[in-house]
């Protein structure tokens, strides 16, 4: 039985000795101080979480017109949206509006 409890603790205990805690290191490998890793977690980042971002299907190109149908000399503007999900307009917008090329976009805020 001894021997049993004996094993046993000896396995916990190589157990905890090689898993560790969680143990936040410098770029050194050092292990950081309370202090540095309260300052480390505050310190903004300047990557992007991929949680954040959205994937969204919109309109490559939708163009405004004076009236429907659409005449030939009636586009009054133009959107064009790019892979960023950002969009640039020409001209004026109306509410006789074509969409077109529908394409998925990722939006990182």
């Amino acid at each position: 039985m001894r021997t049993i409890q004996a094993a046993a603790v000896s396995v916990v205990a190589g157990f905890l000795v090689a898993c560790g805690g969680d143990m936040d290191l410098n770029e050194e490998g050092a292990v950081l101080t309370p202090a540095e890793a309260a300052q480390e977690a505050e310190a903004p980042s300047d990557e992007v979480s991929s949680q954040a971002c959205t994937t969204l299907y919109r309109p490559r190109i939708t163009t405004y017109w004076t009236s429907f149908p659409i005449e030939r000399e009636g586009q009054l503007g133009r959107c064009v949206t790019a892979n960023d999900c950002t969009v640039t307009c020409t001209g004026e917008s109306s509410q006789y509006a074509l969409h077109s090329q529908f394409f998925y976009c990722t939006y990182c805020p």
